[in-house]
């Protein structure tokens, strides 16, 4: 096991896979990744995908259909690309607070349900909205709008819930944003980290590179250390999972997975940041 676990990361190979498969946003992430992006060109190239009030659509949507989900994952990817701070991001997380429920949940718009509705929607309407609010919660927190009332009112929904239930439902993941959520708002040694952390853990095997790539993610959000279990376990089944031509695989796209695993390698360190420069 040892031995698996200090596999070397390609990381040329990995860089040439997406200069040759990737489109215009993955180059982006790639020239961030190699320390070359220009902002005034990544600003030109995402507006193609951002609406006028902020809201965006998924980026191979034929539909071009507003959306609730879109608009959390590509805040996503605003964060990786560290734009906090920056109008793209504000208008994101206007756009999101404006579209929250009373109850300061979130779930996805009627036109996108009904015109082109995501693939990997559960039939538990519970929990697609558990998923909703959680990503976006964590994601405007760490976009600086934290201290934001509806940050509060989504934060009372999540515990509330979790008070009552002591856990979420049918999908995997809720729990992955709880370890960032509860991070965040209850620290590390609460008991509903802790459960959203060992729920995690003991499926470690069941997840391919683009659950590991979330699991890092959130681990990142919620502040934890490289030394810990489980981000330990995730990096070194990761690194595991690069295939020879240097990509990570993911039904959600190989470019996609393949720079979402890069990234978190590198911010926990199992990437040097000098070995990042050149590439391009």
């Amino acid at each position: 096991m040892t031995s698996k676990a200090v596999k070397k990361i390609d990381v040329k190979r990995a860089v040439e896979y997406v200069k040759q498969y990737g489109g215009e946003v993955d180059i982006l992430r790639l020239k961030h990744f190699l320390g070359e992006m220009s902002l005034s060109e990544v600003l030109k190239t995402l507006s193609k995908y951002q609406f006028p009030n902020g809201g965006w659509y998924y980026e191979d949507d034929s539909t071009k259909t507003l959306s609730i989900g879109a608009s959390t994952l590509w805040l996503r990817v605003l964060l990786e690309l560290e734009l906090t701070n920056t109008p793209i991001v504000k208008r994101t997380a206007a756009f999101l607070l404006k579209h929250q429920s009373p109850d300061g949940s979130w779930y996805e718009l009627k036109e996108k349900l009904e015109k082109s509705p995501q693939a990997w929607l559960n039939p538990d309407v519970m929990d697609n909205r558990l998923w909703f609010t959680i990503s976006a919660t964590v994601f405007l927190m760490a976009s600086g709008f934290e201290h934001h009332l509806g940050i509060k009112k989504a934060s009372d929904y999540l515990s509330n819930y979790w008070n009552k239930h002591k856990k979420f439902r049918v999908t995997w993941y809720p729990y992955w944003a709880g370890i960032a959520f509860f991070a965040n708002t209850r620290g590390t040694s609460s008991e509903a980290f802790s459960t959203c952390h060992v729920y995690t853990m003991k499926r470690l095997d069941q997840y391919d590179a683009f659950h590991l790539g979330w699991i890092l993610n959130m681990c990142k959000l919620g502040n934890l250390p490289a030394s810990d279990t489980l981000v330990r376990a995730s990096l070194n089944r990761l690194t595991l999972l690069q295939r020879t031509d240097g990509a990570w695989s993911s039904k959600y796209g190989d470019v996609y997975c393949t720079l979402f695993a890069l990234n978190l390698l590198r911010h926990y360190g199992r990437i040097n940041h000098d070995n990042c420069k050149g590439y391009l």
